[in-house]
């Protein structure tokens, strides 16, 4: 009985999130849109979680009157059932996160290419026609008196920042699918639990250790960054740089942040002590290189060593 209220109860979120594609708050509801769905799907059995999507897909039809939303639904609905089947099955919660990823940025680039092609849409020019828009407003609020006269862009500038914009568009992808897998992951899993499905959890962050390929990736961008000159940056291979280098980078965050812990749990240090060194890289990124040598040196072996 208990479950029974359980399943309706998050049915009912999930047609609220539905619902909310017609308001502003979309953009914030998307990034738990996969949540009760993976509820539902991870604890209720196949036919259960068919009727119960069904009746949400069809309330949310008839009051919203709009197709568009069953192709919203559908679209989050593959990685929802990708995600439930890897907590049914007891997946490590680094491949739950990375299938989910992995489905979410496949998704994105199809329906990309889609309408790329179907609809011949170019995403440079009409992100240059939402800088030119706001160019203009600002151009009359410095007329205005309300705003700097150096506050307003040039057409240059906006048809480089539209350009970078275009170019950097896998990267935003990733971003996104990997901050909805992620963040579905940390409300689902607590959830799961407490409704009595054993769900596993991320090893501690001071245990994370990236695979040491990294370092080649990013020699080899830096090198090609470096010295490819203007002609290779501005075509493919400078695209693929362009993408590679920031999730590099953010890598190497990450594995500066499990060293940090990883120091301060074996120094026994205060634990705000590693919390505050990573706000600390925040504003001064070059402390990755803290998670650059803690791929490529034995650090955390040297550190264990000198402990005997």
């Amino acid at each position: 009985m208990n479950l029974r209220w359980t399943s309706v109860a998050w049915s009912i979120v999930y047609l609220l999130l539905l619902l909310s594609f017609a308001t502003p708050f979309s953009f914030i509801t998307i990034f738990v849109m996969l949540l009760p769905g993976v509820i539902l799907y991870t604890t209720l059995s196949l036919r259960s979680f068919l009727v119960h999507i069904a009746v949400v897909w069809a309330v949310a039809f008839l009051l919203l009157s709009n197709p568009a939303i069953l192709l919203l639904a559908v679209f989050f609905m593959i990685p929802v059932i990708v995600m439930g089947h890897l907590y049914k099955t007891k997946a490590s919660a680094f491949k739950v996160v990375a299938m989910g990823t992995g489905t979410l940025l496949a998704e994105f680039l199809l329906v990309f290419l889609g309408i790329t092609v179907i609809f011949g849409f170019n995403l440079a020019s009409s992100i240059e026609d939402t800088l030119n828009t706001m160019t203009t407003l600002m151009e009359n609020m410095a007329d205005s008196g309300l705003i700097a006269t150096e506050l307003v862009w040039s057409p240059e500038v906006t048809q480089q920042l539209s350009n970078l914009a275009a170019r950097m568009t896998p990267f935003t992808m990733i971003v996104c699918s990997l901050m909805l897998a992620a963040i579905t992951h940390l409300i689902a899993r607590p959830t799961l639990n407490s409704l009595g499905h054993a769900v596993p959890s991320f090893p501690p962050l001071r245990d994370w250790r990236l695979p040491r390929s990294l370092i080649w990736y990013y020699l080899v961008t830096v090198l090609l960054t470096l010295f490819g000159g203007p002609a290779l940056m501005d075509g493919f291979i400078g695209t693929i740089l362009l993408n590679l280098s920031p999730m590099l980078n953010f890598l190497f965050m990450i594995q500066a942040a499990s060293f940090f812990f990883f120091l301060a749990y074996h120094k026994k240090w205060n634990p705000a002590i590693p919390v505050l060194l990573i706000i600390v890289m925040l504003f001064i990124p070059p402390l990755k290189i803290v998670g650059i040598l803690d791929i490529a040196a034995p650090l955390r072996e040297m550190i264990t060593r000198s402990r005997r």
